[in-house]
Order: C-alpha cells, then sequence, then structure tokens
C-alpha cells in the first residue's frame, strides 16, 4: 500500500472509512495504489520535464492534486480542476473515467528541484487526502554556483565625501521566501543600513523594483557620502520564520571614503 502523505489530521482518511469507499468501489485496499512510474527525473535548466501517475479509474469519487514536498512546506503544483498553471499542464485532456494524471512543467529551474506527489482524495467537506504516490525526486543540472549564492559584485569601492555609494547585490529567486537586508559590519552590533521591507533610511535608496516578479536584484544607493560610511557593507538573505533567520550573506563590499585626516603624516610634519 503506498503511503499517506503527513497531512494535518483535518485532511485525513480515517482507516474505516477509506476500507469502506473502497469496498464500495469494488477495489481492495492492497489492490489500490497511485502509480508514480519514475522514482526520479533529471533535468537542465529551461527543459520540459514530465512527471506520471496513474490512478485506477475504479477509485473513489474525488479530485487529484500533485504537490511539491511534504508537511509544512508542501506546495500546490497542479490541480486538474480547470484552474490556470502557468508552466504545469496536463498530458492528457481530462476525461470520464481518466487514469493517466500525468503533468508537464516547462522552463525548469533550480526551484524547481525537489519531491513531487500524485495525491487522491475523497469528495468530503473539506477534501480529504486519500493517498499519495510514493513520490518522483526532480534534480536539476546545468547550473552555475553563483545561482545559488548572495552575489556582491565589488569586493571593494573607493568614494569621496559628499558622492553618491553604489552597493550591488543580486540573489537567486530560488531562494526559500524571506526579506533581504543590508548590514555594515559583522556580528551582533552590525549596523543595519537597509531594510526592503520596512524602516525609514534617509539616505538609502533601492535600485531593484521590489513590486516586479522573480526581482533579483537587492543593490542600493548610499548619498551624501561622509567619513563615518566607511567600512564593510553585507547583503543578507534572510528564510522567513518566527523569528526570520539569516539563510545567506554575500562576501562584503569594502567601502573607503577619501579624504581621512592622516593623524600620522601630520604628526611626522610638525616634528
Amino acid at each position: 500500500m503506498m503511503p499517506v502523505l503527513d497531512f494535518p489530521s483535518c485532511l485525513r482518511l480515517p482507516s474505516l472509512l477509506l476500507a469502506l469507499l473502497l469496498k464500495l468501489t469494488g477495489t481492495s485496499v492492497e489492490d489500490f495504489q497511485v502509480n508514480q512510474p519514475e522514482s526520479s527525473v533529471s533535468a537542465k535548466v529551461g527543459d520540459v520535464i514530465t512527471l506520471g501517475c496513474n490512478i485506477p479509474a475504479s477509485s473513489p469519487v474525488g479530485p487529484v492534486l500533485w504537490f511539491k514536498d511534504a508537511r509544512l512546506e508542501r506546495k500546490l503544483i497542479y490541480s486538474f480542476n480547470g484552474r490556470r498553471f502557468p508552466r504545469v499542464s496536463p498530458v492528457v485532456n481530462p476525461m470520464a473515467n481518466q487514469t493517466d494524471y500525468s503533468i508537464r512543467i516547462r522552463d525548469v529551474s533550480p526551484k524547481d528541484a525537489g519531491m513531487y506527489y500524485c495525491v487522491k482524495l475523497t469528495i468530503g467537506h473539506p477534501d480529504m487526502a486519500y493517498i499519495a504516490g510514493p513520490g518522483t525526486y526532480v534534480s536539476v543540472s546545468g547550473v552555475t554556483h553563483e545561482m545559488f549564492k548572495v552575489q556582491q559584485a565589488e569586493i571593494s569601492q573607493t568614494v569621496s565625501p559628499g558622492e553618491t555609494l553604489t552597493l550591488s547585490c543580486s540573489i537567486p529567486d530560488s531562494f526559500p521566501n524571506g526579506p533581504v537586508l543590508w548590514f555594515k559590519g559583522t556580528g551582533p552590533n552590525r549596523e543595519l543600513i537597509y531594510n526592503f521591507q520596512r524602516g525609514l533610511f534617509p539616505r538609502v535608496n533601492q535600485i531593484g523594483n521590489m513590486a516586479k516578479a522573480g526581482n533579483k536584484d537587492f543593490s542600493i544607493r548610499i548619498s551624501e557620502i561622509s567619513l563615518k560610511d566607511a567600512g564593510t557593507y553585507f547583503c543578507v538573505k534572510f528564510k522567513e520564520g518566527n523569528p526570520d533567520i539569516e539563510y545567506q550573506s554575500g562576501r562584503g563590499t569594502k567601502v573607503t571614503v577619501t579624504g581621512e585626516f592622516d593623524l600620522s603624516t601630520f604628526c611626522h610634519v610638525i616634528l
């Protein structure tokens, strides 16, 4: 018997009801399976992949859904109820006594890597998880290491007082949901320079369009540079949580402000 996904208790089907529904349809618990023929599928960025799923026509009435991953972070990938999913389509058109619930996903990207489950539900209020296939693991190859890193293009920059400083930062859209912050320095006493979600930062402006879907540009500009702005700046990605957890930091950009008063040179001259 195929495993039942770890759904919340309100979506689980009690074993006695499950046995009754199977008896009414003439199918035994042992015979019924959600079949996912491929245990794994490999793809490259931009490919189209097919995820197979077959369910007996004699199964209880109810919808079929595709999910990515299980437990708390599962994501609905496709529903055969007519709702639109931009990159996902069924292999066969819906029909009476349908048994093939395979799907195609186009324009594969690194964020598509993971385990996919084909799940049969029963009709209920709400629909209850019935039984899931064993899962198909999707791996995505042909990507560069940079696609999985916070990128700060400049290792160092030199500016003069009064100038405007641009600090670049690019973050892959394959990263988990969560805010991006800029800091000066490291450790518990680091200084918050910019938060893209909230707060007032009079001299700092964002460059990227945060309203644009798939935005990767988290660069900032700091105006009216002064000597106190010298230091190393880090673009930091956080993973959404309660509280948010630091996920990955860029390598840092060291900023030097010219025109600093050189006390050692001054002392040498007067002596």
